[in-house]
């Protein structure tokens, strides 16, 4: 009679417990390509510019509204002045009452009286292109001023908050408040107001163009410090032969 035929066991083999000779290859498939790599930089220009005010008490006769203006100085590649207002201000007098200011120019700070205030303007236009700007107005001290006492912090007085603007290009003469000091409290402050003037600062950083480059760099992903010094130590060794064996060898 005929053998009667049984059906082998069919049994699951993990792979992960096989040996690396013991594995089976995966013939035909094909590693992504490597991703490429772009650098974006971007830069400011800084620079900063100091007004002394003469005759203090005098600018305190100039009629509402009424402004003086300090000479152009150049900071962080563009043409600035300062505004100086001894007395009240109002919006229309802030924007020289020829054009519409862009929203934010004029800032939400109303001027008055016992008090005197300082705007920043850009100069001369700016060539076609907004001008981004971070900008803060200070008082400097004329000899110190009293010492903090053991453990104190330091008083930081007169000092106006950092403030971050866009002069747009079509509006020429638009003005930026950046501080307003109390005429009393100033006239209490030997170390600031001397022989009835002062000194302002302004300091200005102006965002410049950022610059992008396409190249090719390596990102180590290694958590083990031993690893990244490898890679740094192997990219200084090419280097050294390169330049030491190859380069020389050429004379270049």
């Amino acid at each position: 009679p005929p053998r009667k035929q049984t059906s082998k066991p069919t049994y699951l083999v993990d792979h992960a417990s096989l040996r690396s000779d013991q594995r089976p290859t995966m013939v035909g498939m094909k590693l992504p390509p490597p991703p490429t790599r772009s650098t974006i930089t971007t830069t400011t220009s800084a620079g900063s510019h100091e007004l002394k005010v003469e005759g203090y008490s005098v600018t305190k006769l100039l009629v509402d509204g009424e402004r003086i203006e300090s000479s152009k100085f150049r900071a962080a590649g563009h043409d600035f002045q300062i505004c100086y207002y001894p007395n009240k201000y109002r919006k229309k007098d802030c924007n020289t009452g020829r054009i519409s200011a862009p929203p934010g120019a004029q800032m939400l700070h109303a001027g008055s009286n016992a008090t005197i205030s300082f705007f920043l303007k850009l100069a001369g236009g700016s060539k076609g292109k907004d001008v981004r700007a971070e900008f803060q107005f200070s008082l400097v001290p004329r000899h110190g001023g009293e010492p903090a006492a053991p453990g104190a912090p330091a008083k930081v007085r007169f000092v106006g908050e950092r403030h971050v603007v866009t002069f747009p290009r079509k509006h020429n003469g638009v003005e930026y408040w950046g501080l307003k000091i109390s005429k009393k409290e100033l006239e209490k402050s030997p170390e600031y107001l001397w022989d009835d003037s002062f000194v302002v600062r302004c300091e200005i950083s102006v965002v410049e163009k950022p610059i992008v480059r396409s190249h090719d760099f390596m990102v180590c992903r290694c958590k083990d410090d031993l690893c990244k010094h490898h890679h740094l130590t192997g990219a200084s060794l090419v280097k050294d032969v390169v330049v030491n064996y190859f380069l020389k060898c050429l004379g270049i």
